[in-house]
């Protein structure tokens, strides 16, 4: 696997890219059920979009981001991915300030 991640199954059976990111889920799961964050959702997908069009990368796929998670939290829509150090790369970079851009109505956070 890519930078050394564990891949990992969490509690609730999803697959995870790692420890970490399979640690978060059942954080937010808790959340979940406390009410303290509302309609949880991992890997959701978003299509990139400019004026009207989605973007096509050269092999024809479409240009997307899929998060780790999404949910609302105190009426605010919020994507989180979890990184390390080693999976801040630039392209990672590159696809938050597209995704930013393209849904500013979302608050997208970078866990550690």
């Amino acid at each position: 696997m890519k930078y050394h991640a564990k891949p990992t199954v969490c509690a609730q059976g999803h697959k995870h890219a790692s420890k970490r990111e399979a640690a978060r889920c059942g954080e937010l799961h808790l959340l979940e059920r406390g009410e303290v964050i509302l309609g949880l959702q991992v890997e959701p997908k978003y299509t990139f979009v400019v004026n009207g069009a989605p973007v096509k990368m050269r092999n024809g796929h479409l240009a997307s981001y899929r998060p780790d998670f999404s949910y609302v939290e105190k009426g605010v829509k919020v994507c989180e991915d979890v990184k390390s150090d080693a999976t801040m790369t630039e392209a990672f970079a590159l696809r938050a300030a597209l995704f930013r851009h393209l849904y500013p109505n979302i608050e997208l956070r970078v866990v550690k």
